[in-house]
């Protein structure tokens, strides 16, 4: 049966009728709107019972008290919501329309128990734990790992060089001796490491005491120069200005201006010497100076000095006294010189050379 215009419901009205919130005016409207179909009461009940399961409504008001005919009020709907429809989107009779299927959602049993998810299951927790841990791990042996300081070697082999550090000390690098540096001191010491023989002049630093290592040895000052020879497991240094501490394990000596002192390897000792041989700095200077040196020294120094292999023929020439200075010469040339005035012989045996004569004048 049409509806009269008097009774058509609209949907704010249908809407307000389910959600408890009608007078009784609009609840006797809607009660005699459902009164005229009496069709599909179940699909109805069902469309109310999803209407309240989703909480859009809120309690009805005493529905007891309202006889409603809900399957009228259904099949109302449902004709006004397929002819708009059909009106709005397809020109075809409303007769030719099939008639759409409308299944009931299904409902879901309610459980009381917790589900336990994946992340939260045993198993899980202890990964991520160890993923914790590693993690952490990671970050601090980062943060606390040490970065490698870039090294510098100088090695020379039968000349001289002068090296300038980065800190603007200098340092004359005799033959065949290496010099081993970082690019950049560290912010609180500066530290380096020598094999053979070398001159230093260091730039002061009271903030940062340079360290020089050697062998078994090392060498601290401030601000000085001096000599460093460590050509063998023996070392020797000798302060031309300043003042430098001298130690090997738990010895140790202090060293001001023209002093020196050498650690003896084989009776790992050190022993200050009684005087200043200026000819221990003579590669840097390039002066040698003899005055009434016993030959076995002169020949010790010429060793030392030009790298050379310089024996005596026998013991009593050692006691011979030699006085002489040279500045800048060749080995050939004092060794000419020194046997003119000692009246003296010399041979070579291969890279040796001997010296040999007569008794002292």
């Amino acid at each position: 049966m049409p509806d009269q215009p008097e009774n058509r419901i609209d949907d704010d009205l249908l809407g307000k009728f389910l959600a408890g919130e009608t007078d009784a005016a609009e609840s006797e409207r809607v009660r005699r709107w459902l009164d005229q179909d009496n069709s599909e009461r179940q699909e109805f009940d069902r469309f109310e019972k999803i209407w309240n399961t989703a909480g859009k409504v809120g309690p009805k008001t005493d529905p007891a008290s309202i006889p409603v005919n809900t399957d009228a009020a259904w099949q109302k709907m449902r004709g006004k919501i397929r002819t708009q429809a059909a009106t709005a989107v397809d020109p075809t009779p409303a007769d030719s329309i099939p008639e759409p299927v409308i299944k009931p959602l299904p409902v879901q049993p309610v459980h009381t128990h917790r589900t336990t998810t994946w992340w939260q299951s045993p198993v899980w927790a202890v990964a991520a734990t160890v993923v914790l841990l590693s993690g952490l791990l990671w970050f601090f042996r980062k943060e606390t790992q040490t970065v490698p300081v870039v090294q510098v070697a100088a090695v020379t082999s039968t000349d001289k060089i002068e090296k300038i550090l980065p800190d603007g000390s200098r340092v004359l690098l005799n033959r065949d001796s290496k010099l081993t540096y970082p690019e950049s001191f560290a912010d609180d010491s500066r530290e380096v490491s020598l094999v053979g023989e070398a001159y230093f002049d260091v730039k002061p630093d009271p903030e940062k005491p340079f360290r020089i290592h050697v062998r078994n040895t090392t060498v601290q000052v401030l601000g000085t120069s001096f000599s460093i020879r460590s050509y063998t497991a023996d070392v020797r240094v000798a302060v031309r200005t300043g003042k430098v501490k001298f130690s090997a394990k738990d010895k140790e000596v202090t060293l001001i201006k023209d002093q020196q002192a050498v650690f003896y390897a084989k009776k790992d000792t050190i022993i200050k010497a009684p005087r200043f041989d200026a000819n221990s700095m003579a590669f840097q200077t390039g002066r040698l100076v003899f005055e009434r040196e016993p030959m076995s020294k002169v020949v010790e120094t010429l060793n030392e000095v030009y790298h050379a292999d310089i024996h005596l023929a026998n013991a009593e020439l050692g006691n011979c006294l030699y006085s002489g200075t040279f500045k800048n010469e060749n080995l050939e040339y004092v060794l000419k010189t020194t046997e003119e005035a000692m009246n003296l012989r010399s041979r070579r045996e291969g890279n040796r050379i001997i010296l040999d004569g007569g008794p002292c004048k």
